[in-house]
C-alpha cells in the first residue's frame, strides 16, 4: 500500500500589518517531499525578501542543502543575488547603512526520503523556527528549541552577507529520523512555536485544537484562534507561519 504526505499551510501577519508586510515565508514542493519556513528579522535590511528567497529556492532546488557543508555555498550564492538587486539602486542614507549589514532570517527545512514503505527524514535549521514531530499524540522531537523559555529576541540567523555566513555555520542544527504512517510534522516560526510548546505543557487541549483546525485548513478559525491568543497575551504579536505535514497510510488520491 505505501504511504503518502498530506500538508496544510497557514500564514498570518502580525496584528496591524498587511499581508504584503509579512516577514514569515513558507516553501513547499510535495513532489520532492520538501517543506520549509523562514522568518525575516524585522530590524535588518529587506529581510522579508530574504526570507522569501530562502524558502523559494530551497523548496525548488534540485538538491536542497541539508548539511552545514551544503548550506554555506548555497547561502553565499543567494546572498550575491540578493545584494545585486540593490547594488545599482539609489537608497536613502539610512537604508544604505542597513543594506551594508545585510538581511537575516531564521530558516528551517525538512525533506523526506526513501521508498513509499520505508521513509526517513532530515531537517536543517538555523535560528528559532521549530520542527515538532509527533507520533501517537506524543512529541518525538522538537528542535532546534524544545522549551518555550529558550526563545529570545536575538537568535542566530541565516545572513545574506558573505562576511557573516562562515560564523553562522556554528549555529546550524541538523537532525534526522524515521517516519511512519500517523506521524505529524509541524514547521512553525518562532512566535507560534513558542506558544504551541507552552500549550503542550499547560493546555494540551488548546494545542490539540490548533493542530486539528490546521489539519482541516480552516483558515477563518485559525485566524480567530491566533487573534484571540494575541489579545489575551498568550501569543506574542508577531507574524505566524505554519506547515503541517502528515504521513498517511495508502496511496495518495
Amino acid at each position: 500500500m505505501g504511504n503518502h504526505l498530506e500538508f496544510q499551510v497557514f500564514i498570518l501577519p502580525k496584528a496591524g500589518s498587511g499581508t504584503f508586510e509579512c516577514e514569515d515565508s513558507v516553501g513547499t514542493r510535495s513532489t520532492a517531499r520538501r517543506f520549509c519556513v523562514a522568518d525575516g528579522a524585522t530590524e535588518a535590511f529587506d529581510s522579508r525578501r530574504w526570507a522569501r528567497l530562502l524558502t523559494k529556492h530551497w523548496a525548488l532546488s534540485r538538491r536542497a542543502p541539508l548539511t552545514r557543508e551544503e548550506l554555506n555555498p548555497w547561502l553565499c550564492k543567494l546572498g550575491e543575488g540578493f545584494r545585486a538587486r540593490w547594488a545599482k539602486r539609489s537608497l536613502p542614507w539610512y537604508a544604505e547603512e542597513k543594506a551594508r549589514g545585510g538581511a537575516f532570517a531564521a530558516f528551517l527545512g525538512l525533506s523526506f526520503f526513501g521508498s513509499i514503505e520505508d521513509w526517513s527524514w532530515q531537517a536543517i535549521a538555523i535560528g528559532d523556527s521549530c520542527l515538532i514531530h509527533t507520533r501517537d499524540g506524543r512529541v518525538e522531537l522538537s528542535f532546534p528549541i524544545c522549551d518555550p523559555s529558550q526563545f529570545g529576541y536575538h537568535p542566530n540567523l541565516a545572513p545574506s552577507e558573505k562576511s557573516w555566513i562562515e560564523a553562522s555555520m556554528d549555529h546550524v542544527v541538523v537532525r534526522s529520523g524515521r517516519a511512519r504512517a500517523g506521524d505529524v510534522f509541524l514547521l512553525l516560526t518562532d512566535a507560534i512555536a513558542a506558544w504551541y510548546l507552552e500549550a503542550l505543557g499547560s493546555s494540551p487541549a488548546l494545542a490539540e485544537r490548533f493542530d486539528s483546525i490546521l489539519s482541516e485548513s480552516n483558515e477563518p478559525e485559525l485566524k480567530a484562534m491566533v487573534e484571540s491568543c494575541r489579545a489575551n497575551g498568550y501569543l506574542r504579536n508577531d507574524d505566524v507561519a505554519a506547515i503541517r505535514i502528515a504521513v498517511v497510510a495508502g496511496p495518495s488520491q
